[in-house]
């Protein structure tokens, strides 16, 4: 039957046109799309017009991997590529991964995926060929291995260059960064993996007024000895940030007036070294995000925050959906005081997934109600998600409270994992009173959200 069903859907797919059929196998695993050629001899040359070229390389023998892509490159009739993406095996030799790339490049492609298992930041970074870097037709460029980045003088390297992703190791690379950033006049997607050094204090700066979005990732190369580095945002039309730093930075965030989404995990050594330059730096970096509309804070971040009860917050007038990951460690101690900063706040997501990863060796985090009720809750809280809700009484308590001071609440859903659920918490949970005449109330086994549409499914 299985094979009668295949038999009918190949039937269909060949008697369309041969540049649609090319399409379709274009969107496989390259491996698959030469596959293809065994199916009857009509479909025996079809893959030699894909668009796109995705290979995974072989640990084993990295030189059949690297005769396999001179294969297909050399086999392939497409003038230009859309798509070509290589993860090379890491004992490949350099010879080699420059001359591949450089065929690949000669195919005018307009997206290059590069990445190379093994070669992290702390091994010698291999030269970026210069192909690369006069390579016109390119829109999106994703290299995922630290390479060294020599950049000529005097030229525009990627014109039509929309979306970089970058690993670098600051500050030996801080100035190439800059030039290559000031080489993409219409870049608009922006994603910078940085290895710090130790070094004495720098400031590094970020100002490209194209880009819409920004994902930072930081950390140091080396945890022995901690230095500091300024990192300055000034990217005026930017929608979208998220920041994931681990190097004790201290950040300065600009004209951020079109921001809708920002998304925060800033990692303290540890709970107990959690010192006022890193709560300063923490809440610094929230004041420069307190036009955006959608908020998410990480486990990390929280901890961070606990110890920052004493001191001024920004506030969010924005806020329209805030996403908290709760930690084991600091559990619900800052969060009426983050609610209290977004007084027009509609939608409250908590995650408590890292509070029950282990529910039968946790201590149970205490919940102790705000002085004060928020606004937010009292006047414009209208959907409420928890995911993965753990069954604790802190939890039970908190989720009662909210019930019971949310307004204008209309949807209250809760997921708990199939693995562990209760069904007389469950009931329990359907009997807390709801001030809300219109609120619908639903426990899951599991709920998510699409953060960019603000729903909750």
């Amino acid at each position: 039957m299985k094979r009668e069903k295949f038999a009918e859907q190949m039937d269909l797919i060949s008697n369309l046109p041969d540049h649609i059929i090319v399409h379709i196998i274009s969107s496989l695993p390259t491996e698959e799309a030469v596959r293809t050629s065994i199916l009857s001899s009509r479909w025996k040359y079809l893959w030699k017009d894909i668009t796109s070229i995705c290979l995974r390389g072989c640990e084993n023998d990295p030189d059949k991997f690297a005769n396999l892509v001179d294969h297909l490159l050399g086999n392939c009739s497409s003038s230009s590529f859309l798509s070509f993406e290589i993860y090379f095996p890491d004992k490949i030799g350099l010879p080699r991964l420059n001359a591949l790339i450089c065929n690949a490049l000669s195919h005018k492609i307009e997206k290059l995926i590069l990445n190379i298992k093994t070669w992290f930041s702390w091994f010698p970074a291999p030269p970026l060929p210069n192909c690369a870097l006069v390579c016109s037709t390119l829109v999106v460029l994703k290299l995922r291995t630290c390479f060294d980045i020599v950049i000529p003088e005097s030229i525009v390297c990627f014109p039509h260059l929309k979306s970089l992703e970058l690993c670098v190791i600051l500050p030996n690379q801080d100035s190439v960064l800059q030039q290559l950033l000031c080489s993409c006049p219409v870049l608009e997607n922006l994603s910078l993996s940085g290895y710090l050094d130790f070094c004495e204090v720098r400031k590094f700066d970020i100002c490209v007024p194209t880009v819409r979005k920004l994902d930072l990732f930081l950390e140091y190369k080396g945890r022995s000895e901690i230095s500091e580095y300024d990192i300055i945002i000034n990217t005026p039309n930017l929608e979208h940030l998220s920041i994931t730093d681990d190097s004790l930075s201290r950040f300065v965030v600009k004209n951020l007036s079109c921001l809708c989404h920002a998304e925060i995990m800033y990692e303290s050594p540890s709970l107990e070294a959690v010192e006022t330059k890193h709560i300063n730096s923490l809440l610094e970096l929230l004041k420069g995000v307190t036009k955006t509309l959608l908020l998410r804070l990480h486990f990390h971040t929280v901890n961070v925050l606990e110890k920052a009860l004493s001191y001024t917050w920004p506030e969010f007038p924005n806020l329209v959906m805030l996403d908290m990951i709760l930690s084991d460690e600091s559990g619900w101690t800052c969060f009426a005081n983050v609610l209290h900063t977004a007084p027009n706040l509609k939608v409250l997501i908590l995650d408590l997934e890292r509070m029950n990863t282990d529910p039968d060796e946790r201590e149970p985090c205490v919940w102790t109600p705000p002085d004060s009720v928020p606004t937010c809750l009292l006047e414009h809280i209208k959907i409420i998600g928890i995911r993965w809700f753990g069954e604790n009484d802190d939890e039970l308590q908190a989720i009662e409270y909210l019930l019971k001071n949310a307004l204008v609440l209309e949807h209250m859903m809760i997921g708990i994992p199939a693995y562990w659920i209760d069904e007389e918490v469950a009931e329990k949970l359907l009997t807390f009173p709801i001030a809300s005449v219109n609120c619908y109330f639903q426990v899951y086994r599991r709920i998510h959200y699409k953060n960019s549409q603000n729903k909750i499914t």
